[in-house]
């Protein structure tokens, strides 16, 4: 109904409480068609909930269905100031012993003196002589640096860093004198840095120029050589050019801190992989209690004649997901290997929902785990995460049964929004024609009334 105030002429009648009354019983079809929408609105939120726990669950099966969740491996160091570790994914169970006989290093050049040989006492004092550019080759890469003019030990140091080519510089003050240091940013001979102009290359710790810079004993002493870390692992001579090394034990990264033995031990992670086991269970349940709470609640979920009545939808993929669960895997035997989920431990309690017995599944896993693979998924997709992604492929595909719930439903609450336009537009004029009969008719018996009591006086 219009909400613009009813007014009228003064007289006998109260038009605008008739008036109101009037349009208030013509109101039951708006009445009945705002009932209808909201109906439809709250099935289109359950559908809504229903998609997005079904999005969840095949997130869930994704993880299950490649095997790759039971390629979790945990791992540890008998000392970790020797070597630590961390593990990535897949790997291969085992005790793997590592002998580290050195450390991986960079080449390392420290530069204290300058041209002339005297301590350098001024990090931004010009230095005499030196080059407008130096060049190096890093890892068989040449770079060309571009000095400032009057170059000094800062301006040097912030030039290369500023270069980005694999060198780090950095000024060292002690005892009121400053040094250069320059470091290859990766360990290892292959990454190792050297000068090819600008200053010369002993290709040792000693005998360096850098922009006339020279190096005194006590810098070469504290110059190092690129080393690749070497050590055995069961025996085996490994070296690498990092002391994070991750191709030698698969599916973990070892750092190495320092020389020394250390015991490596791999392991399956059964913590972790029923983790995630417990993802995909969790996230069955919730579609099971999002549908199984929208069907107890058929009485207002579609309860008139007129509605979409979606509990029955509800229902029937309820019972496409149980029976998933109650189907054995096809070409598993289920005497032999492992052909349902309750035989490795995921079980079906009364209200629909899983839970897990993570003991009766370790057991499964190790008796078998071939099978427990092939169970969630295999090359034949017939695997439970398998047929879990195909079937939610299905109901949230452009013919699945969300799908169509969702486009029919919306059909109707624009149906009902055109309708419900149209009759406000029937009660907006309705309402004003009778604003105008009823204030016409008062209006008339208004005049009557006066011409009545004007006879009245005449007559007395």
């Amino acid at each position: 109904m219009s909400s613009a105030s009813i007014t009228a002429n003064a007289g006998p009648l109260d038009v605008q409480s008739i008036v109101s009354q009037l349009i208030q019983a013509d109101s039951q079809p708006m009445s009945q068609s705002k009932q209808r929408s909201s109906t439809y609105q709250s099935e289109l939120s359950v559908i809504g909930q229903v998609s997005s726990a079904l999005s969840a669950l095949q997130t869930a099966t994704a993880t299950l269905q490649s095997g790759s969740f039971l390629q979790q491996f945990s791992a540890t160091s008998s000392d970790s100031t020797i070597a630590s570790v961390a593990t990535s994914s897949g790997g291969t169970a085992g005790t793997y012993v590592l002998n580290v006989s050195q450390l991986a290093k960079s080449r390392q050049l420290v530069f204290d003196q300058n041209p002339d040989g005297t301590s350098i006492t001024d990090q931004n004092a010009a230095i005499a002589g030196a080059p407008s550019s130096l060049t190096f080759s890093v890892g068989g890469t040449s770079s060309t640096v571009q000095l400032d003019s009057n170059a000094s030990l800062s301006s040097i140091a912030s030039s290369i860093n500023s270069a980005g080519i694999g060198i780090n510089a950095s000024i060292v003050q002690y005892n009121n004198t400053y040094s250069l240091v320059l470091n290859s940013a990766q360990a290892g001979p292959s990454n190792a840095f050297s000068i090819t102009a600008g200053g010369s290359d002993s290709s040792g710790t000693s005998g360096n120029t850098l922009a006339g810079l020279k190096q005194s004993a006590t810098a070469a002493s504290e110059s190092a050589d690129a080393q690749n870390a070497l050590m055995t692992v069961n025996g085996v001579n490994v070296s690498s050019s990092s002391n994070s090394v991750s191709d030698v034990v698969t599916g973990a990264t070892i750092n190495l801190e320092k020389a020394g033995q250390v015991t490596i031990n791999m392991a399956q992670s059964t913590t972790n992989i029923t983790n995630t086991l417990q993802s995909f269970i969790n996230a069955y349940n919730q579609v099971i209690s999002t549908t199984a709470s929208a069907t107890r609640s058929h009485s207002t979920v579609g309860s008139t004649p007129s509605n979409i009545d979606i509990s029955g939808d509800l229902t029937s993929l309820q019972e496409q997901m149980a029976g998933i669960l109650g189907s054995p895997v096809t070409g598993a035997d289920p005497s032999s290997s492992y052909a349902y989920l309750a035989q490795v431990g995921i079980t079906q309690k009364a209200d629909g929902t899983l839970t897990l017995d993570s003991a009766a599944f370790n057991s499964a896993l190790t008796a078998n785990p071939s099978a427990v693979a092939n169970l969630f998924g295999n090359a034949q997709n017939t695997g439970v995460a398998n047929v879990f992604n195909s079937t939610i492929n299905s109901l949230l595909g452009p013919n699945g049964l969300v799908t169509s719930n969702q486009a029919n439903l919306n059909s109707k609450i624009n149906t009902e929004q055109q309708l419900q336009q149209r009759l406000q537009n029937q009660l907006d004029t309705e309402q004003s024609n009778l604003l105008t009969e009823y204030s016409n008719l008062n209006s008339v018996l208004a005049q009557m009334e006066q011409a009545s009591a004007s006879m009245a006086n005449l007559i007395a």
